[in-house]
């Protein structure tokens, strides 16, 4: 599973510019596969330039055209590709910590936002004449042959999080980026709710806990008192089962959108569980 951040930061073809440990990339799709999962430990903001994609949630799926914007939480995500147009876009990573020290530098900001509104990992911004305007002039600005100041970028980047929060339209960054500022470390359980479904291996999840190994494991431990494995093995089950009995969607299918490695062992992990495989156990929900 490929890691956004990391994909963007490590291909020289991409245009990039680094500034405090913000980083605005061009990103183009060089994914065959019309369906593929991918993720990152940064938070982003992508502007669509041309083309479209569907980011797909635990709960939703999110189709992004070109002029419009996501924001989207660090984690995994299922993309679905099109390949009648190319797909490029602007993102722009930004990390926990950056946002932290945003918001306690402008506590008149912050004290306006909104505590607890429940959100998705992935949040449409809406977008008025303001940001409109913004986004149309960080294109120029990224794609100039003359590359701008880093620090220009940083406070064109500063620009868009007080017009976004400034704003009563888009109330759910708003109360995320606060809910970031009052932890001190990111919630296991959250980012484990959240991401359960995707197929990423315990280092991924440490790192996008922004933990080691060992204290991953050991956070993990105290707040679910069993491993990151078996919780992780119960979690998927259970989904497994709700989509069997509740689509029609192909076995194949269902181990994907769980993130199980494969549809053997998928079945194979299926079968010690209920005595059944999983195409028997949904062929039986069916003719209830």
């Amino acid at each position: 599973m490929g890691n956004g951040y990391d994909t963007a930061k490590n291909n020289p073809t991409f245009k990039k510019i680094e500034v405090s440990s913000l980083m605005f990339s061009e990103y183009r799709c060089m994914e065959e596969k019309s369906i593929f999962t991918a993720w990152s430990h940064l938070n982003y903001f992508i502007y669509i330039l041309e083309g479209k994609k569907k980011w797909r949630t635990l709960e939703h799926s999110y189709m992004a055209h070109a002029n419009e914007v996501l924001f989207v939480k660090k984690g995994a995500n299922i993309i679905h590709k099109f390949f009648d147009s190319d797909f490029c876009a602007m993102v722009i990573f930004i990390p926990d910590d950056y946002i932290k020290d945003f918001i306690s530098q402008k506590p008149d900001i912050g004290s306006s936002l909104k505590n607890k509104i429940p959100s998705d990992s992935v949040i449409p911004l809406k977008l008025d004449r303001t940001l409109n305007t913004y986004f149309t002039s960080m294109v120029e600005y990224f794609f100039n042959q003359e590359k701008p100041s880093k620090y220009l970028m940083e406070i064109k980047f500063q620009e868009l999080l007080v017009n976004i929060l400034s704003l009563s339209s888009n109330p759910k960054i708003g109360s995320y980026f606060k809910e970031l500022a009052q932890d001190v470390k990111p919630s296991i359980k959250n980012i484990m709710e959240a991401n359960f479904i995707y197929n990423l291996s315990l280092d991924e999840f440490a790192r996008l806990t922004h933990r080691s190994l060992s204290t991953f494991n050991r956070d993990f431990y105290n707040a679910y008192e069993t491993s990151p494995g078996k919780w992780l093995t119960k979690k998927r089950l259970l989904h497994a089962k709700t989509l069997l009995e509740h689509t029609q969607q192909k076995i194949y299918e269902v181990a994907f959108d769980c993130g199980f490695e494969s549809p053997a062992h998928f079945t194979r992990v299926f079968k010690t569980e209920h005595g059944v495989t999983p195409l028997k156990f949904q062929k039986a929900q069916l003719s209830v």
